[in-house]
C-alpha cells in the first residue's frame, strides 16, 4: 500500500511539473511611466434577504487599467488612511463594514469608496539627474490618479 501512494504522489508531481512548465509566459510591461486608472465600478451591492443588521458586505470592484499596474488599494477616504497595497486585480473585491453607512436617509444609505493603482517603477532608485550637487532618483512607484465611486445598500426580497 506504501508503494502504491508513493506511485500516486510521484505521478502527480510529475504531472504538476508538467503543467507548470507549459504555463504561458507573462509579457513584460513596456509601458513608462504612472498607470492610468480608467475606470471604476463597485458592483454587487444588492444584498437579496440580507438580514438589516448584517455586519460585513462584500463587493466586488471591477476596473479597467492601463499601463501594468502592480498594486491596488480601496478605501472609503480619500487620503487612503486605512488602506493597505495588494496584489493589483481587474476585480478584486473588499469587505464594507456595516458600521461605515450613516443612518438611512429618504430610504437610503451611501458612502464613497476610492481606488488607486501603482506600478512597481523597474529603475527605482537609478540616477535621473543632479540638481544643486544633490543626485535625483527614480522614485520606486509611479501612481494613478484616485477615482472615487458612491455605492448604496439596497436591502430587497
Amino acid at each position: 500500500m506504501r508503494h502504491a501512494s508513493l506511485i500516486r504522489a510521484v505521478c502527480f508531481a510529475a504531472a504538476t511539473l508538467v503543467v507548470v512548465r507549459n504555463a504561458p509566459a507573462q509579457t513584460a510591461c513596456t509601458t513608462i511611466g504612472a498607470p492610468t486608472l480608467k475606470s471604476f465600478s463597485p458592483v454587487d451591492s444588492l444584498f437579496a434577504n440580507q438580514a438589516a443588521d448584517a455586519a460585513t458586505f462584500t463587493i466586488k470592484l471591477n476596473n479597467v487599467a492601463s499601463g501594468c499596474p502592480t498594486e491596488y488599494r480601496v478605501s472609503r477616504f480619500s487620503d487612503f488612511r486605512d488602506a493597505n497595497w495588494l496584489a493589483y486585480s481587474a476585480a478584486p473585491s473588499t469587505v464594507i463594514q456595516r458600521t461605515w453607512f450613516t443612518a438611512p436617509t429618504n430610504g437610503g444609505t451611501q458612502i464613497t469608496l476610492y481606488l488607486q493603482v501603482r506600478r512597481k517603477n523597474p529603475k527605482a532608485g537609478q540616477p535621473i539627474s543632479v540638481i544643486g550637487g544633490t543626485t535625483q532618483t527614480q522614485p520606486d512607484f509611479f501612481f494613478s490618479d484616485v477615482l472615487g465611486r458612491r455605492i448604496r445598500l439596497i436591502y430587497f426580497g
